[in-house]
């Protein structure tokens, strides 16, 4: 076990009082409350958990390599995913990090013992949210994850302003909004991405794309059909009219896309 951490975890309740003092404006974050950890240290990663708990944090769940963090994220998307740099496995933590910011788009911190120029290379290929160095104590924990959160605030904040789409078009980067897209249709290994003004055709599945754009704002109603929501006049349990186009609807997708919409009203 990593005792700085035990230390640091035996004293949790000491921190208690410190942490509403240091930053009583970590807990005003609501939009920050679930988090994932990939660790392949068994019992640095069960002391990191239940340091985010006392902390308020819900934490996900707890994995150790690259194969069962993906298929996670394939049901559930975290707030903030906090990662290993060197996970054992075919992918480490900077790969599975590329991987995971090109799907999905979550906020990752960065947890390494090494601080050396190759690792620190390595991690700059990457988008990160923050960077904490092992073996770390309850405040520079603490003081990370308080950075993170600023950062997702920011962004979040940035994204609602406009957030894009980037599609390449005949050799061109084009970035998109997402106001301006009506719905997302799958076509084999292509996607069809249809915009008031435009069709662009991506080569890309529809299940890759969709986890690039904002869930608020989209919402798939057939195995085949991603909409904008903004962009729905009229719906029923079989179809939703989008710009006068009528687009299947799927039985088991109906409700969802009824509940956002009464959400969207309310």
């Amino acid at each position: 076990m990593n005792i700085l951490i035990s230390l640091v975890f035996n004293k949790v309740k000491t921190y208690e009082t410190e942490r509403r003092l240091i930053h009583p404006n970590l807990h005003n974050y609501k939009n920050v409350k679930e988090i994932l950890i990939v660790e392949d240290e068994k019992e640095l990663a069960e002391n990191l958990q239940e340091l985010l708990q006392t902390l308020d944090f819900n934490v996900l769940d707890i994995f150790s390599n690259a194969k069962d963090t993906l298929e996670y994220l394939k049901k559930r998307r975290p707030d903030l995913i906090i990662m290993d740099v060197l996970l054992e496995g075919t992918l480490d933590g900077v790969q599975l990090t590329q991987v995971i910011k090109e799907k999905y788009d979550i906020p990752v911190l960065f947890l390494t013992a090494y601080s050396d120029n190759p690792i620190l290379e390595k991690i700059s290929n990457v988008t990160y949210d923050g960077f904490l160095l092992k073996p770390f104590d309850f405040q520079r924990l603490k003081s990370a994850v308080f950075l993170a959160i600023n950062r997702i605030q920011f962004k979040e904040k940035t994204d609602r302003r406009q957030k894009y789409l980037k599609i390449r078009d005949k050799g061109f980067l084009s970035p998109v909004s997402e106001d301006k897209i009506l719905y997302l249709q799958a076509d084999g290994m292509y996607t069809k991405v249809v915009t008031k003004d435009k069709t662009y055709m991506i080569r890309d599945i529809l299940k890759d794309v969709s986890g690039k754009l904002s869930d608020k704002k989209f919402i798939r109603i057939h195995k085949s059909y991603i909409v904008n929501v903004s962009h729905i006049a009229s719906f029923n349990s079989k179809e939703a009219i989008v710009n006068q186009t009528s687009l299947p609807v799927r039985r088991g997708f109906y409700k969802k896309l009824r509940e956002l919409i009464i959400s969207r009203l309310s």
